[in-house]
């Protein structure tokens, strides 16, 4: 049981008992309304504009975000790399903290100022890293730190097992068995080296003129096998999906959707080598929250977030000790072996950019 208070005792010299009640009312609204107001502030503060592949900003990866560094990621998708360079010069540092890019883009993105350096002090979660990633010179310009992988793989090829058997070989990509059923990616650094690597290149980024023409040629002569040349993600998956292709150079990402939708999908580095990638968080030129982007970037280099994103994706952590965490089975599957990155042709941006891209125009057009 607890004491009543007579109000009438505490009530200065000549204000009513009603009066006093609309006082008190008045100042619990102007209480909760300064705890709302001091709430959206620390939302705003701790929130991050966030320009990335779909991949990492989807509905579980902002959750998670959420959930345990308290961080409030508003991301925006883009397709391709170019894309997202584009963006970041047509006005994109202003609506942006950080963004998502492939080692191959930070040398240009830097020079052509639109990424901050990250202060290697804050990454204290690097220590876990496979050194093969945590060492990668493409994430350092001028001695300056612009990433630290998280992530790591290749793009290779998904195929449907039901129709194709067990494939070890780009050749699937090229055997008019499979004409009009099969599919290739939109984008000259992925297609031009895979011609690259068909025909023995083992350094396809530095092709020279007579490397490209032969790459042309036999990507003209692949040309009449192909279901499409995809741009989206979803587009390929929808295509193996139903059935209309039957093998594609792709993303590892659609595997997971594909299996479970019921379709026996497989997925190969082919023997004759696939095109590695990597991928960092990176802040944004003249971002206001570099503290923050240095603290998701450090977060997204832990165990935790390393085994969520495997588990979710089925994309390799560059986390060694997140890879501790998986099941062998699981690490089998997604290929997580470090001694398998001498197999990949890892991307760089061709000494000769817009010669590459005259090149795949010309291949599309024939």
């Amino acid at each position: 049981m607890t004491e009543s208070l007579d109000l009438n005792l505490l009530l200065p010299a000549g204000m009513s008992r009603r009066g006093a009640l609309r006082a008190l009312g008045a100042a619990g609204l102007g209480a909760a309304a300064m705890a709302g107001g001091a709430g959206r502030a620390f939302a705003q503060e701790r929130s991050l504009n966030y320009f990335t592949w779909s991949a990492w900003g989807e509905g579980p990866f902002v959750e998670d975000a959420k959930k345990k560094v308290s961080i409030d990621l508003k991301p925006t998708f883009y397709s391709s790399s170019d894309e997202m360079v584009a963006k970041l010069r047509g006005g994109g540092t202003k609506l942006y903290d950080m963004i998502v890019p492939v080692q191959n883009y930070i040398a240009p993105a830097a020079k052509a100022g639109l990424i901050e350096p990250l202060d290697p002090a804050s990454l204290s979660n690097a220590k876990t890293v496979f050194p093969e990633f945590a060492a990668m010179p493409q994430w350092t310009v001028d001695g300056k730190l612009y990433g630290i992988p998280f992530v790591w793989g290749a793009n290779a090829i998904a195929f449907n097992r039901k129709e194709t058997g067990d494939v070890d070989s780009l050749n699937v990509l090229f055997d008019p068995k499979w004409k009009g059923r099969l599919a290739m990616r939109d984008e000259p650094e992925d297609s031009l080296g895979v011609g690259a690597l068909k025909l023995g290149i083992k350094q396809p980024y530095a092709m020279e003129e007579k490397e490209l023409q032969e790459v042309k040629k036999l990507l003209i002569s692949q040309k009449p096998l192909l279901r499409a040349y995809w741009k989206n993600v979803a587009d390929v998956q929808n295509m193996l999906a139903s059935g209309e292709v039957v093998a594609a150079w792709t993303f590892l990402a659609v595997i997971a959707p594909l299996r479970k939708a019921g379709v026996d999908a497989g997925w190969v580095w082919p023997k004759e080598g696939a095109i590695g990638w990597s991928e960092a968080i990176t802040p944004v030129k003249g971002t206001s929250k570099l503290k923050l982007v240095q603290e998701y970037a450090n977060f997204t280099l832990s165990p935790e977030y390393g085994e969520f994103m495997a588990r979710t994706t089925r994309y390799a952590p560059a986390s060694k000790a997140a890879v501790d965490r998986l099941e062998p089975a699981l690490v089998t599957d997604l290929g997580i072996d470090p001694k398998n990155v001498s197999r990949l042709a890892f991307k760089e941006i061709p000494k000769d950019k817009s010669r590459w891209n005259e090149i795949w125009n010309e291949v599309k057009a024939a």
